[in-house]
């Protein structure tokens, strides 16, 4: 609208108005355009990346592919510089449990980079207004090229020595030598297969020869074990017969024994009485053995002295003897 010195102030009221409410569109398109959403309730969330990424304020974030909510806010973690600290904002209405992780990854090879939520393993309690979300290890296409370089980098000097031991294989002389080898390929798989077919022949007879063995050694056993079985029968009879005859030896010898006994018993009881009884005889027959030793003593006295008196007595001595 172009205004000309012979306009209204209505009519420039008008345009100002018209020019305030577009720059007022313009201004909530830029809002709305950078990622800032004045008019939905959210549920806040920190997360902890060690690299964001290139992770810039209102990029979106996902949850198994949804679109859930954005990126609030980026700084880094006051407790630890080593971290980034990331603020989403997440629907009210999309609640999340405990078991859910985030990664930072990207739209295809060279997209945006976003944050990706996902449940890992059971999920637990519902998470509450800021509380944290731990972060998922995982490797972006990026990192996964550049370790793809380096193993391919890794591996260059061993395909380069692989490719030397080929040239050295398939060089004139080898392959001359590998020519000789295989016209001489009949004749050793010929001998090959008599030298096979001699020892199929072989392993059936001793097949045949360990059968019969194994079945002569079987019976050898079966005799064996009847004859041992025989044996300890008769052993066990011999032993029987041993404990019965032992039983009987000892019963007599018991009552051997106790006859025995009762008959020292008795002779020792006869011998008591028999001494009590000879004690009176004993101590008369001393009483004379004593007196006759004094008149030995005497006699042999007499013989010393006076053996005539002895040898003729006096006639008085007779009579008085």
């Amino acid at each position: 609208m172009v205004l000309n010195p012979r306009s209204s102030v209505t009519d420039i009221v008008k345009a100002a108005l018209a020019a305030l409410a577009g720059m007022t569109v313009l201004g909530m398109f830029i809002v709305f355009l950078g990622g800032h959403d004045f008019f939905s309730s959210y549920t806040q969330y920190q997360i902890l990346f060690n690299n964001v990424k290139d992770l810039t304020s209102g990029r979106p974030v996902k949850y198994a592919g949804l679109s859930v909510g954005k990126v609030d806010s980026i700084m880094v973690d006051p407790g630890n510089p080593g971290r980034i600290s990331v603020v989403i904002n997440v629907d009210q209405d999309f609640p999340l449990y405990e078991g859910t992780v985030a990664t930072v990854t990207q739209k295809g090879l060279v997209g945006d980079n976003y944050i990706l939520l996902q449940l890992s393993g059971e999920a637990g309690p519902k998470l509450g207004h800021g509380d944290r979300i731990p972060v998922a290890v995982t490797m972006s296409m990026n990192e996964v090229a550049a370790e793809m370089g380096k193993s391919i980098a890794a591996l260059v000097p061993q395909l380069e020595k692989a490719l030397g031991a080929f040239e050295l294989l398939f060089s004139p002389e080898n392959m001359s030598n590998i020519g000789k080898s295989l016209k001489m390929a009949p004749e050793i798989l010929a001998e090959t297969n008599a030298t096979l077919v001699s020892f199929r022949n072989e392993w059936k007879n001793l097949s045949r020869s360990g059968s019969s063995a194994m079945k002569s050694g079987a019976k050898n056993l079966t005799v064996l074990t009847a004859e041992v079985a025989d044996t300890l029968q008769k052993v066990e009879s011999v032993l029987h017969n041993l404990e019965v005859q032992l039983s009987s030896t000892l019963k007599n010898v018991d009552g051997q024994v106790v006859r025995a006994v009762d008959s020292v018993e008795s002779l020792t009881a006869d011998l008591r009485e028999n001494i009590e009884y000879d004690q009176e005889e004993l101590a008369m027959i001393l009483m004379n053995i004593n007196r006759l030793s004094r008149e030995m003593s005497r006699l042999a006295r007499s013989l010393r002295e006076r053996p005539w008196q002895v040898l003729n007595p006096p006639q008085g001595a007779e009579n008085d003897n």
